[in-house]
């Protein structure tokens, strides 16, 4: 079955979809998104949930029939944070390859230190996605974006001679993705470290084979 399919079919049960009933919904996913980030999966009750919703446990779980169902949701919620644009959305001829990978790491860059819960709610929910099939299929429909849209920046780079003629893309965009999330992890540990400039620029030095030094 498609990863797009098992999240669609499995992130809510079927209870009407109102305007105050999607309002609800997202009250009861970011409230469980923010005990996640607070205390972990062990931290997780449904009674904390309404409760910091502001609904009774019954409510919740008219919206969420089990506690399975609103992890679920809050995987969901996650993802949508991280979405980018598409290399494929209409954008300039001139597009400058390197410049739009650059951008696109920075924003990840960003969102570590401005909104670091999202990584420990993401690192909780990777963890999980090995046991549950729905949330393994949305994180892996949300890593082949990305995958796909380094690649097409990737090979656009080296198509206008911006990036090595000999770059394995297939390599690349891999590499690129643990360097991404290595780097987020890294930032939970040592919030202290912050070389996004200097780790770009090397990033950049491989990719077109010229060095650049960053500016200190």
């Amino acid at each position: 079955m498609p990863a797009s399919a098992v999240s669609k079919a499995d992130l809510t049960p079927t209870v009407s979809h109102t305007p105050h009933g999607e309002v609800k919904r997202e009250e009861l996913v970011r409230a469980a998104f923010d005990l996640i980030a607070e205390r972990g999966f062990e931290g997780l009750r449904t009674r904390d949930v309404a409760s910091r919703a502001g609904v009774t446990v019954a409510t919740l779980h008219y919206y969420f029939h089990t506690k399975e169902h609103l992890i679920r949701g809050v995987m969901a919620f996650t993802v949508e944070k991280f979405r980018t644009r598409r290399l494929s959305d209409p954008r300039p001829d001139d597009l400058d390859p390197l410049a739009e990978l650059l951008r696109i790491l920075g924003i990840r860059g960003q969102q570590r230190r401005q909104a670091p819960e999202i990584f420990r709610v993401l690192l909780e929910l990777t963890t999980r996605a090995s046991r549950d099939p729905a949330i393994k299929g949305i994180m892996r429909e949300s890593d082949s974006q990305w995958r796909q849209n380094i690649s097409d920046i990737l090979r656009a780079g080296v198509q206008k001679r911006v990036f090595r003629a000999d770059l394995d893309v297939a390599a690349a965009t891999t590499i690129l993705g643990a360097l991404s999330r290595g780097r987020s992890m890294l930032s939970m540990l040592r919030p202290d470290i912050s070389e996004d400039e200097h780790v770009d620029a090397e990033v950049e030095r491989w990719l077109t084979g010229r060095s650049k030094a960053p500016t200190r």
